[in-house]
């Protein structure tokens, strides 16, 4: 994790921290406008601290749900389940809030909720002519297409309960940008190490042009793509490049060589 995705991380669990402290506190301790101060306080945290914007060309998925989105649901989970505990510790008896405290429980987490969409803010894909970069929690990696072992296109689909967490699955040491629920066609590349990127095709504006550059770059094109796109895309290389001299066999090799003896 950089220190891009800290301070999105940072956003939101000092958000949520302010705004436990104004709702538990201003019902408790503190007086109703000291507790209005530090709801206010959690707001501008949360939209003041500055954020990193995907540069020019980067592409993202379009999340589902949205960043914004599970933010929400995070604030919804964690402010009321962490504050209701402590409320109860001023106002009941000891063994009734010894009891509220397993609210702790469903509290905790909306801390993946806020890991989840921290990542979102501060992961997306950018590709160039010679190979691509993938940005991870604000973490980049860069990779040539000659490092690449293969890359294929899948289908992708997710049970819907399960969408949001589409960042943990399938990493292998790598980078999932796939979002929703919807089945939905994924580049998959996977590099000679092992580290494997997945990819949504409708988040990628020019998918074309990354084949060609792929297809010069002497990687075999993505397996689940149909012989037309194959060949349209051979058709646009040797358009723009000219067309690529096999490779001569062993055999071819020592025919040369005997001619160039005698």
């Amino acid at each position: 994790m950089s220190e891009t995705g800290l301070i999105e991380l940072m956003r939101r669990i000092g958000a949520l921290g302010l705004a436990v402290l104004g709702l538990a506190g201003g019902l408790t301790v503190f007086s109703p406008l000291t507790g209005l101060v530090c709801l206010a306080a959690a707001v501008g945290l949360y939209v003041g601290l500055p954020s990193q914007k995907p540069p020019a060309g980067a592409v993202q998925p379009e999340w589902q749900p949205t960043i914004l989105m599970s933010d929400c649901i995070g604030f919804l989970v964690g402010v009321p389940f962490f504050a209701l505990p402590l409320v109860a510790a001023a106002y009941v008896p000891s063994a009734v809030a010894g009891w509220t405290m397993l609210l702790f429980l469903p509290a905790a987490f909306c801390f993946p909720i806020f890991y989840v969409s921290a990542r979102q803010a501060t992961s997306w894909a950018r590709f160039f002519g010679n190979g691509f970069e993938v940005t991870d929690f604000g973490l980049t990696m860069r990779l040539r297409y000659t490092e690449l072992a293969r890359a294929e296109i899948r289908i992708w689909q997710l049970p819907r309960g399960l969408s949001l967490f589409a960042p943990f699955l399938d990493r292998r040491h790598g980078v999932t940008l796939v979002a929703g629920s919807a089945p939905s066609k994924a580049l998959r590349l996977t590099s000679k190490t092992g580290a494997v990127f997945v990819i949504a095709t409708e988040a990628i504006p020019d998918l074309e042009r990354i084949f060609v550059d792929m297809d010069r770059a002497g990687i075999e094109l993505p397996k689940g793509l149909s012989d037309l796109g194959r060949r349209r895309i051979r058709r646009v290389r040797e358009k723009r490049w000219g067309k690529v001299e096999p490779e001569p066999t062993p055999a071819r090799k020592d025919q040369g060589r005997f001619g160039r003896t005698l």
